[in-house]
C-alpha cells in the first residue's frame, strides 16, 4: 500500500470546525492511553497547555485591569491632595505602574488574540495524528479479517465435508448393526456387543 498522508485533512474546511479533541470524552475512547503514539502525546500536551494558557490569560487580564484601576484611583486621590513631595513621588510611581500595567494588558490581549489560532492548529495536528492511528488500526484489522474470512471459508468447506463423511459412516454402521441384529437376533447381539466392547 502506498504511503498515505493524512496532512490533507488540515486543509478541509470541515476540519476547521472540529471541537477541541482533548475536551471530548469520545476522543479518549478512540485513542486510549495504550494506543497513543509519541506524536499524539506531544500534540495532546500542546493543546492542553494552550487551553491552560487561555484560562491563565483571562485571569491575568482581570487581575492586571483591577490593579490598573486601583492605581488610577490612587493617582486621582493624590491629585486632590496638596503639593506634598511625598504625594508627588507616590503619584509618579503610580503613573509608571499604570503605564507598565497598560503594556502588560496590551501584551496579554495580543497573546489572547493569537491563542485561538495556535490552539486550532495544534488541535488539527492532533486530529491528523489521531486519524493516522485509527486508520492504521482499521487497515490492520481489515488485513486480519481477510485472513480470518479465508480461514473460516476453508474451515466451513472442510466442516461440511467432514459432516458428510461422519453421516456416511454413521449410516454404514447403523446398516451393518441393523443387518447383524436382524440375522443374529437380540441375545446374540448383546453377547457380541460385550465381546466387542472388551467386557
Amino acid at each position: 500500500m502506498a504511503d498515505i498522508t493524512y496532512e490533507k485533512i488540515k486543509d478541509l474546511s470541515t476540519a476547521r470546525s472540529i471541537p477541541i479533541l482533548t475536551l471530548d470524552q469520545r476522543w479518549y475512547q478512540l485513542v486510549p492511553e495504550v494506543s497513543k503514539t509519541d506524536e499524539i502525546k506531544f500534540w495532546e500536551g500542546r493543546v492542553n497547555d494552550l487551553l491552560k494558557r487561555q484560562g491563565q490569560i483571562t485571569n491575568d487580564l482581570a487581575d492586571v485591569k483591577k490593579i490598573k484601576a486601583q492605581l488610577i484611583q490612587n493617582v486621582v486621590d493624590c491629585m486632590e491632595e496638596d503639593d506634598n513631595p511625598r504625594h508627588q513621588k507616590k503619584m509618579s510611581k503610580n503613573q509608571k505602574l499604570i503605564y507598565e500595567a497598560k503594556e502588560k494588558i496590551q501584551s496579554l490581549e495580543d497573546e489572547q488574540m493569537e491563542l485561538p489560532r495556535k490552539l486550532a492548529e495544534a488541535n488539527r495536528q492532533l486530529l491528523v495524528e489521531t486519524v493516522k492511528v485509527c486508520y492504521s488500526k482499521i487497515n490492520e484489522n481489515r488485513k486480519d479479517l481477510e485472513v480470518l474470512n479465508k480461514w473460516i471459508d476453508t474451515t466451513r468447506i472442510k466442516l461440511k465435508k467432514n459432516l458428510l463423511i461422519k453421516q456416511d459412516k454413521e449410516n454404514v454402521n447403523n446398516a451393518l448393526y441393523s443387518g447383524m441384529h436382524d440375522i443374529l437376533g437380540p441375545e446374540v447381539m448383546s453377547e457380541l456387543d460385550k465381546i466387542n466392547d472388551g467386557e
